[in-house]
């Protein structure tokens, strides 16, 4: 199926807060605004978004995974910390966010947990890779 990347957007912002109840915070907060940008802009990004997806369906690794290491350096300056240890409500509303877009926009029907070993930098030990999506997926312009 063809999904545009202004779509998906849209249908995440629509519906965040509604599929995820407890991170509506992350979406609404000022406090967390910065993180929620800079997951909304990975998903209006198609080369990345197609890049996350890739990894996600043939190599196994984990969206938060790829969000986190592609944006590294912004999330350095985010936190002030060169090690980007993020908080732990960042971390599972992250989780969620790329939950939202696998399952509910995506159509993916599977999960399962992985390690990532993310322990030098943002400190994140496991993370989710999404299988089975209801039909292949493809991005448009």
């Amino acid at each position: 199926m063809a999904f545009s990347v202004c779509m998906i957007a849209e249908q995440v912002e629509a519906r965040f807060s509604d599929c995820y109840r407890h991170f509506k915070e992350f979406q609404e907060s000022p406090d967390y605004r910065p993180y929620w940008d800079k997951c909304m802009e990975a998903v209006r990004n198609r080369e990345l978004l197609s890049h996350i997806i890739f990894c996600n369906d043939l190599l196994r690794i984990p969206p938060v995974k790829t969000f986190l290491l592609y944006y590294a350096q912004d999330f350095i300056r985010m936190t002030g910390r060169e090690d980007a240890a993020l908080e732990p409500f960042v971390k599972k509303a992250i989780g969620a966010f790329w939950g939202m877009v696998f399952k509910f926009v995506l159509g993916y029907r599977d999960q399962e947990s992985v390690s990532i070993s993310l322990n030098q930098r943002f400190f994140v030990r496991t993370a989710t890779c999404f299988q089975n999506p209801v039909q292949s997926v493809k991005l448009e312009g």
